[in-house]
């Protein structure tokens, strides 16, 4: 169970975060959010879709990291398989939590780094301290707090942007078979609707950047052969009389 804490120098003095990759260290996922300002360097590496909050209705943006709950294909004999990180797996086990400030006899709600103590990379022994020795924030932590910042910014982006690809018609569902297995409830760019763009329309998503963002994602495609072939080596079911699944990808206008 979570106990999540407001980070501060009297409490955590003492406490170090394991930064190495490990299944048992919370790594084991096989979809993480991600966010616009990524999109450049993901897109390299990793397939981005779209995914719909069962609960909220919104649509957010995703990696895909394996094919089966709890499968994460990036993970190997506890090192990351690829150059770039997600802003989402390197922040743990810290997030964004908001205490109240007076302002001029105002209050408000500020942004500010906690911490869940009860996560497995929580220890006094081993990893990356929080404060120096003899007091301030360690070259971690500062690095931890861009990280927040930028997933904090990120949310209010990456909202915005499924805001313009509702409003274009450019999100279809998309069904991603893999052998036996089909994965659904993900969705990419509709490329039919986007040819189909007039010039203002797409000058306004060129001006917000948002342009860029549709292509990279639909660039990230690329890398889901490369993702399956991953699948195909670590599979232990493989025989030389079995056929090597194939994946296929299925957009639904």
């Amino acid at each position: 169970m979570s106990k999540v804490e407001l980070v501060n120098n009297k409490d955590h003095h003492k406490i170090k975060v394991m930064t190495h990759r490990s299944s048992q260290l919370g790594d084991e996922v096989s979809i993480t959010g991600v966010f616009p300002s990524e999109f450049v360097q993901l897109q390299n590496e990793y397939v981005v879709f779209f995914k719909k909050n069962a609960q909220t209705g919104l649509f957010h943006s995703v990696v895909l990291l394996g094919f089966a709950e709890g499968e994460n294909l990036y993970l190997e004999n506890d090192n990351w398989m690829a150059e770039y990180m997600p802003l989402s797996i390197l922040r743990a086990p810290f997030l964004i939590g908001f205490t109240e400030h007076i302002n001029n006899g105002v209050p408000e709600q500020v942004a500010a780094v906690h911490i869940d103590v009860a996560h497995p990379r929580v220890n006094y022994e081993h990893g990356e301290p929080l404060f120096l020795e003899h007091g301030g924030n360690s070259e971690y932590l500062t690095q931890i707090n861009s990280v927040l910042q930028a997933i904090h910014h990120g949310h209010a982006d990456d909202e915005a942007f499924m805001q313009s690809l509702l409003k274009y018609d450019l999100l279809e569902s998309a069904t991603l078979k893999v052998g036996s297995d089909t994965l659904t409830g993900l969705y990419t760019i509709n490329e039919d609707n986007l040819r189909q763009l007039d010039a203002s329309a797409l000058e306004a998503l060129h001006q917000v950047g948002y342009l860029q963002h549709i292509y990279m994602v639909m660039a990230s495609l690329g890398q889901l052969k490369s993702l399956v072939n991953v699948k195909l080596n670590q599979s232990k079911q493989q025989s030389e009389h079995q056929s090597p699944p194939q994946s296929e990808l299925k957009g639904t206008k």
